[in-house]
């Protein structure tokens, strides 16, 4: 008898200044790795954008990245738009964040399948990120220990591989990651895609075509709204980005102290 796969959920945390189609094609290739493994059954995806309080340069509002993500995933029959971290009124971290979609995921499943207490079966929720996800953990004041600690070692991470980037080597190089190493699903992309959202910002400030790098309806949405101008990538120029602000008001050591 083939045994039970554990139901996993992956959620995506971030900007999405504008989702682009990599944005999406991680999904794919993280649901595709996590049913290779032969313990997981992929179950669903999350994607989170972050509250307008975050303070990166050139974030337009959260209401329209929210849009254009509901837009562009209207055509997957997995994934999802949750709006809760973009609407709290100051930024989220990201463990907070996964603390909360993992007890609604939780409920719901409890709710639906009326089993409370069959560990086996319970859901798990990891964090799918980008290879250089794994870098931010060595700038100085933006994680706190605990946090990293909770992130890697409860929830754990799914991590696709980006350009030249080698997260393998920023988990040799961290104590902590290394001792969790076992929690981090390192997700090799062959077929490489290297949009970036910055440069689709730079494409649209200058009005060269996007066309392909996102969905159709992503880019009629920013023309109608004439986001991503000159203006719009003034926005938050001289803030200091909110974590480190949210931060600084605990001491903070680093991951291998």
């Amino acid at each position: 008898m083939a045994a039970r796969r554990v139901p996993l959920v992956l959620l995506a945390c971030g900007s999405f200044n504008p989702i682009t189609n990599q944005h999406m094609r991680l999904f794919e290739l993280a649901r595709d790795h996590m049913h290779s493994t032969g313990q997981y059954q992929v179950v669903g995806g999350i994607v989170s954008p972050v509250s307008d309080s975050y303070g990166k340069q050139g974030l337009v509002l959260a209401k329209h990245r929210v849009a254009m993500a509901e837009l562009a995933l209207q055509s997957s029959n997995w994934v999802t738009v949750d709006e809760w971290e973009s609407q709290q009124p100051d930024w989220t971290e990201t463990v907070v964040t996964m603390r909360y979609h993992y007890g609604r995921i939780l409920k719901e499943y409890e709710r639906s399948v009326g089993m409370h207490n069959n560990s086996d079966l319970s859901p798990q929720l990891k964090l799918l990120c980008g290879a250089d996800f794994l870098d931010t953990f060595k700038i100085p004041g933006l994680w706190r220990d605990d946090h990293v600690e909770e992130l890697v070692g409860h929830f754990g991470l799914v991590c696709v591989s980006r350009g030249e980037l080698q997260p393998e080597r920023a988990v040799h190089e961290s104590d902590l990651l290394s001792y969790r190493r076992h929690n981090i699903f390192h997700v090799r992309e062959w077929v490489k895609n290297e949009t970036s959202a910055t440069e689709v910002r730079r494409a649209l400030r200058r009005g060269l075509s996007v066309k392909y790098l996102l969905p159709d309806s992503v880019i009629e949405y920013i023309h109608r709204h004439n986001l991503y101008t000159e203006d719009s990538e003034m926005r938050n120029k001289s803030a200091v980005l909110r974590p480190l602000v949210k931060q600084a008001q605990e001491p903070v050591k680093s991951l291998d102290d």
